[in-house]
């Protein structure tokens, strides 16, 4: 009898995501980026000026997938955010967004922390 592949693929894919989070030690955030606390990123709101890039750090032991939107809900893309899609953010990942370069508010989630939203204000 054939074992389905999906017993196979579950615990692989859950491994990758949580081992690397069991042995790494979190770094501290790089200065200007913004940071990750358990389950929230370290400030509610950042401003940053037109044609400036966001910094975002994982410094925290869990896995956080970032995308745009609010309350968990990443919705792919979003008007004048350049963030695209899902980033998965392990232990110590950066990641810098494109440029911002269109004045407004706008916001980043987690998908696996519905409470996880940080307020992007792009500043003229």
């Amino acid at each position: 009898m054939a074992v389905p592949r999906i017993l196979f693929v579950v615990p692989g894919l859950l491994a990758g995501l949580l081992i690397p989070t069991l042995i790494a030690a979190p770094k501290s955030a790089p200065p200007g980026a913004v940071g990750m606390i358990s389950n929230d990123f370290a400030q509610a709101v950042v401003t940053i000026h037109r044609g400036e890039r966001l910094t975002l750090a994982n410094d925290s032991r869990l896995v956080h997938v970032i995308g745009p939107g609010r309350n968990g809900t990443i919705v792919g893309e979003a008007p004048h955010v350049p963030v695209i899609g899902f980033h998965l953010m392990q232990t110590n990942a950066v990641f810098t967004t494109p440029p911002w370069e269109t004045p407004g508010t706008y916001y980043l989630t987690c998908s696996v922390h519905p409470d996880m939203t940080l307020k992007v204000v792009v500043t003229p």
